[in-house]
């Protein structure tokens, strides 16, 4: 019996010896997994803090044709731009020719990219809005809603003011429609006083263009409450002895890509 009670005692020893290596190894993997947990939330807050920061505003620039092929010349360390909305139409025909290498290469070098259709008042909404929508296809999620430019340029005289609101209102309901997104709207403070004057304007999100070294841009009277989301501050930004538009978003990259994914 005496050797009975060792032999109990020694499988005893044994079975609490191999449950405390077991314990210690699910402990090790458990803090290892812990580690692992840590090291990817760290990650994830120093991008976070990498994007928002202090930052209080972020900036971009706007090109057409005449800058030419410019986006491939662009470096973002240098110019520390995040984003560049270039021109895709114009009224029912016309789109610009450095359109499908600006929208693929402004994507492709890592900017978030946006795309606006120069509005013309004295042509067809529908028509122009199909312009539109043909060439911007390809716009994701990602990209910054679509936007119609509404300036001076796009006004013909003969045309009541009544009718250009109605027509205008018009593109952006079946732009909206169609993307399933808000479209944004570029203008300047007279153009906006006179023509986008009723609420039904001020829905949408303002690019406004006010040139002025004041660090908030002046604003048509409806959004004088909703505020601006893209400021066109000047048209003199120098980037490869070329000469852009250089515009501000109000906010932070998070912001912005906040504002992109709620429009």
């Amino acid at each position: 019996m005496k050797q009975f009670y060792i032999i109990v005692a020694l499988i005893g020893l044994l079975s609490s010896s191999c449950q405390s290596n077991t314990s210690k190894k699910e402990t090790k993997k458990a803090t290892e997994k812990d580690k692992n947990t840590e090291v990817s939330k760290s990650e994830d807050d120093s991008i976070n803090n990498k994007e928002s920061g202090a930052v209080k505003h972020i900036y971009g620039i706007d090109i057409s044709q005449y800058q030419g092929d410019e986006v491939d010349l662009m470096s973002r360390k240098k110019d520390s731009l995040k984003f560049i909305i270039c021109k895709a139409t114009e009224g029912i025909t016309y789109t610009d020719p450095n359109f499908d290498n600006n929208w693929k290469m402004i994507s492709e070098n890592g900017y978030i990219r946006g795309a606006y259709h120069f509005y013309r008042s004295n042509d067809d909404a529908q028509s122009q809005a199909d312009n539109y929508l043909n060439a911007i296809a390809s716009i994701k999620k990602t990209d910054i809603p679509p936007i119609v430019d509404f300036e001076e340029g796009s006004i013909v005289d003969s045309q009541s003011t009544a009718d250009i609101q109605t027509n205008l209102l018009k593109f952006l309901n079946i732009i909206e429609k169609q993307t399933n997104r808000t479209p944004m709207i570029y203008t300047d403070i007279n153009t906006g006083n006179k023509y986008l004057d009723s609420s039904d304007f001020s829905n949408y999100p303002l690019w406004i263009a006010n040139y002025t070294d004041a660090k908030q841009p002046d604003l048509p009277n409806a959004w004088k409450d909703k505020g601006w989301y893209f400021w066109q501050q000047s048209d003199d930004y120098n980037i490869n002895s070329t000469i852009n538009d250089f515009d501000i978003f109000n906010g932070n990259l998070i912001d912005l890509k906040a504002f992109i994914k709620t429009h």
